[in-house]
C-alpha cells in the first residue's frame, strides 16, 4: 500500500518472518502448542477431516507401510489423526524448521508407537529424492512462506505419480486476520489456493470445509494429485 501527503511518499509492504525467526517463534511455543490445538479444537476437526476424506474416496488408497511426508508437521497432530483414521501402519516422514516442535512429534508418535522419522528442514529444500513419497501431507505450514509457490513446488517433487498432496492453510476471514496478526502468515481465498495448485501441476484438485467446528471458519483443505507427467492438462473442481 502507497498514500501521497502533500510532498511525501509513504508506502507499508508486507514482512514474513524469516526462517530463523519462525523457528525460534515455534521453538517457544512447542511446549504448550498440543495443549492449545486442543482447545481450539484442531485435533478433533483434524480427525473428522480425516474421517471425511476416507468415507468420500477422495484420496488413492494408502496400503500397508506407505511412505507420507508431513512438512510443518509440528507436534504431529495431524500425522498422528491421519494414521489413527485412515491406516496404522503409515510411514511418516515429519519435517519442520522448529527442533522443539520434532522433539514433541516424536514423542508423540513413538507413544502412539508409529514408524516415523524426522527431518529438521526447510520445506524449500526438502532432503528427499524425486517421487519419494505416496502422499504430501501439510497443516498451517504454507502461509508462513515468502514464496507459497516455491514451497509448494518442493512438496510435488518429493511426491510418486498419482500420489496425493493434502493442505490445510488459513482461509481469509475475521479468524484468519486474527490468526494473521498473532504468527504472521499470510491467509488464502479458494481461488487464490486453487490457483496455486494448479500452477505447481497438481490434478483434479478440490477444496473442501471442514465438517465442524472452530477450524471450519479460520481454514481450508486443498487436496490434489501428482499426474504421471506436468504436461498433463490440469483438471480442479471450484469451492
Amino acid at each position: 500500500m502507497e498514500w501521497t501527503i502533500k510532498w511525501w511518499k509513504i508506502s507499508v509492504q508486507r514482512v514474513y518472518p524469516t526462517t530463523k525467526q519462525l523457528s525460534q517463534i515455534y521453538n517457544r511455543a512447542a511446549s504448550r502448542w498440543q495443549q492449545r490445538l486442543c482447545f481450539l479444537g484442531y485435533s478433533h476437526a483434524y480427525r473428522s477431516l480425516w474421517q471425511l476424506i476416507n468415507n468420500t474416496a477422495m484420496l488413492p488408497l494408502w496400503k500397508d507401510n506407505s511412505k507420507i511426508c508431513d512438512c510443518g508437521i509440528g507436534t504431529a497432530a495431524f500425522s498422528l489423526t491421519l494414521v489413527q483414521t485412515i491406516n496404522s501402519s503409515l510411514q511418516i516422514t515429519g519435517v519442520d524448521i522448529s527442533s522443539e516442535m520434532l522433539n514433541t512429534a516424536h514423542q508423540t508418535l513413538s507413544q502412539a508407537k508409529v514408524v516415523h522419522s524426522l527431518e529438521q528442514s526447510d520445506v524449500n529444500t526438502l532432503p528427499f529424492s524425486d517421487r519419494s513419497f505416496d502422499g504430501v501431507i501439510s497443516a498451517h505450514m504454507l502461509e508462513h512462506l515468502p514464496d507459497p509457490k516455491q514451497g509448494l513446488q518442493e512438496m510435488v517433487r518429493v511426491l510418486r505419480p498419482g500420489a496425493p498432496l493434502v493442505l490445510v492453510v488459513t482461509r481469509t476471514g475475521f479468524l484468519g486476520t486474527l490468526i494473521q496478526w498473532q504468527w504472521g502468515n499470510r491467509c488464502f481465498s479458494p481461488v487464490e489456493l486453487s490457483a496455486l495448485m494448479q500452477e505447481v501441476g497438481l490434478l483434479n484438485v478440490q477444496l473442501i470445509s471442514f465438517p465442524g467446528g472452530l477450524a471450519r471458519f479460520s481454514s481450508m483443505v486443498g487436496i490434489g494429485m501428482k499426474g504421471e507427467s506436468m504436461e498433463n492438462p490440469m483438471r480442479y473442481c471450484h469451492w
